[in-house]
């Protein structure tokens, strides 16, 4: 049921590559068996902590590994050691990837993380420029991709998401401004912007919950999914 929902979710968003989210010991369900089994049908996976990502490279996991949650700087060398992806939400973490990279001789991934209305983890969309120009003379990590997050895809008018979106091109508009190539990999989609707003599958797409076969709630159904858990109890 997992390898149904992936595939249903691919063949709704291509071209755009499927990054399911498996933090949180994948929602419950068990990442040790979902990690694995997921491998071969996905293109990145994502993590909310450093030690999430650790842990999948222990259990042999090869594909690209993105840690979107908060980073503090003295956890940076673990993402070269273990070839995960930084977020780099700040001028302070990049530096230190910079860093790190040049003394260790291992390029470090990053995805610039730019806050269009989330108010979690990123730099503001208002202070991106001067984000990142500085990124653009970093020349020992390799800046990936550029995100942002949605914070109310799963309302009926989309109001918010499509000012989040506004805002989020705005910020992609300055690398044309600078003259410079964005980065190849461009997301913000979740699951019930999966589900209800195409405009925002850019290169990438996140869902969480419906990987494992849950609609958010008040969310059109578009893409056929299941759950892939089920309790079994007796009445004692």
């Amino acid at each position: 049921q997992l390898k149904k929902n992936v595939d249903g979710i691919r063949a709704h968003v291509a071209p755009a590559k499927v990054m399911p989210m498996i933090k949180a010991n994948a929602y419950g369900h068990g990442v040790d068996g979902v990690a694995p089994y997921l491998e071969p049908y996905v293109d990145y996976f994502g993590v909310a902590v450093l030690e999430e990502g650790i842990h999948l490279r222990e259990l042999g996991i090869k594909k690209p590994i993105l840690v979107a949650g908060g980073v503090l700087p003295e956890q940076i060398p673990s993402f070269a050691d273990f070839d995960l992806i930084l977020t780099g939400s700040s001028v302070e973490l990049v530096d230190v990837a910079e860093e790190v990279s040049k003394s260790s001789g291992k390029r470090i991934k990053t995805h610039l993380k730019v806050d269009t209305g989330m108010e979690r983890v990123g730099v503001h969309e208002y202070e991106a420029r001067p984000f990142i120009e500085h990124s653009l003379r970093l020349k020992h990590i390799d800046v990936e991709g550029i995100y942002t997050h949605l914070a109310n895809s799963e309302e009926p008018d989309l109001v918010h998401a499509r000012l989040q979106l506004e805002r989020f091109q705005e910020v992609l508009n300055i690398y044309d401004q600078l003259g410079e190539p964005h980065p190849p990999l461009r997301h913000m989609a979740n699951s019930a912007a999966v589900l209800q707003f195409p405009e925002s599958y850019f290169d990438l797409v996140r869902p969480g919950l419906m990987t494992y076969g849950v609609y958010p709630q008040g969310v059109a159904r578009t893409i056929e999914i299941a759950p892939a858990l089920t309790w079994r109890s007796r009445v004692s």
